[in-house]
C-alpha cells in the first residue's frame, strides 16, 4: 500500500527540521562537519530526502541565510533610495557594504567567505543581477557615466572593481589573520575614497 503524500505543513516540518540539523551541526562543529549523512541522522530523516527537499549540500547551506541575506538585500535598496547624486549613492552603497561586513560578521563569512570543498560540485552560476548590491553599484555607475561624473568604460567591470575592493578589504585580514594587516575597522575611509577616486573621469 503507498504511503500517504505529505501535507504542505508536513513537509514545511521536515524543511525545517533539516535546516535546524545543519544549523546546529555548523554552529557546533564548523562547516566541515554538515555532511548530507550527518545532517540526515541529526534530523531524522533519510539522506534522500535532504536531496528531495534541497537539491544538494550547497542549497542546504544557502537556505540557512537566506532571511538574513535578505533582509540585508533590503538594507542596500534603502540606502541606494536615500540618494539621488550617483556618486553619493555609490559611496553610500560602499560604505553599507563595509558596515555589513563588521557589524555581521558571522553572517559574512559564511555567505561571502564561504570555501567550497571539492565535494561539494560546482554550484549553479548565478547572474549578477539577481544580488542587489552589484545591481545597485551597476546602475549608479551607469547614471555616474550619463553625468560625466564617472569615467567611461564597461560598467560591469568598474561595479566588480568596486565590489572586489570592497569585498577584500573585509576578507583579507580574516584570511591572513597571521600577517599584520589593518582591520576592514580601520581602512573603511580610506577604502572608500581609494575606491571612487578610481571612478574619476
Amino acid at each position: 500500500m503507498a504511503r500517504p503524500k505529505a501535507t504542505p505543513e508536513q513537509r514545511a516540518e521536515v524543511r525545517r527540521s533539516i535546516k535546524r540539523a545543519a544549523a546546529e551541526l555548523y554552529r557546533e562543529e564548523g562547516l566541515g562537519a554538515v555532511s548530507a549523512r550527518a545532517v540526515a541522522k541529526k534530523a531524522g530523516v533519510s539522506v534522500g530526502t535532504i536531496y528531495s527537499y534541497f537539491g544538494d549540500l550547497a542549497g542546504l547551506g544557502q537556505s540557512l541565510w537566506e532571511g538574513r541575506v535578505a533582509r540585508q538585500e533590503e538594507v542596500f535598496r534603502e540606502t541606494a533610495a536615500q540618494h539621488e547624486d550617483p556618486i553619493t549613492q555609490i559611496k553610500a552603497l560602499l560604505d553599507a557594504y563595509l558596515t555589513f561586513g563588521i557589524e555581521q560578521h558571522e553572517l559574512y563569512r559564511s555567505v561571502l567567505l564561504f570555501v567550497r570543498p571539492a565535494a561539494m560540485g560546482e554550484p549553479v552560476r548565478q547572474e549578477v543581477r539577481t544580488f542587489a548590491f552589484p545591481t545597485l553599484l551597476n546602475a549608479a555607475i551607469e547614471r555616474g557615466q550619463a553625468a560625466g561624473q564617472v569615467r567611461e568604460g564597461d560598467a560591469g567591470e568598474l561595479t566588480q572593481l568596486l565590489w572586489s575592493g570592497v569585498h577584500g578589504a573585509i576578507a583579507l585580514p580574516i584570511n591572513l589573520a597571521r600577517v599584520e594587516l589593518k582591520s576592514v575597522e580601520e581602512l573603511k575611509t580610506v577604502t572608500i575614497d581609494r575606491l571612487l577616486s578610481m571612478l574619476n573621469p
